[in-house]
């Protein structure tokens, strides 16, 4: 996969772009704040979605490069580049793995 249009990660898309845009550093500081951030404002649903996204998306990745993996990142709204494919992984599993809040 070199190309992952927003309609196959709509989540991720929603996530990225409004949460992980060019202002990241400037709103919360670092993409792990800012990705607390939509943990805290999003639904159980929405959590969920953001879940399978993140598994999907890393094994759908797996096999690019990281110049690849740099092109398709700012495709679905990221406003970062990540430094390498394991720091992407690391960021996006960690808040995919985050304890549910109470109902």
């Amino acid at each position: 996969m070199t190309r992952a249009p927003r309609s196959a990660f709509p989540e991720l898309h929603r996530v990225f772009s409004g949460y992980l845009h060019e202002d990241v550093l400037a709103e919360s500081g670092t993409p792990e704040a800012a990705l607390r951030t939509f943990w805290a404002d999003a639904s159980r649903d929405e959590r969920r979605r953001f879940q399978r996204e993140v598994t999907r998306f890393l094994a759908h990745t797996a096999e690019l490069d990281l110049d690849q993996l740099r092109a398709l990142v700012p495709a679905l709204g990221c406003g970062g580049i990540p430094p390498s494919r394991k720091r992407l992984a690391a960021l996006l599993t960690a808040a995919s793995s985050a304890p549910e809040a109470p109902p």
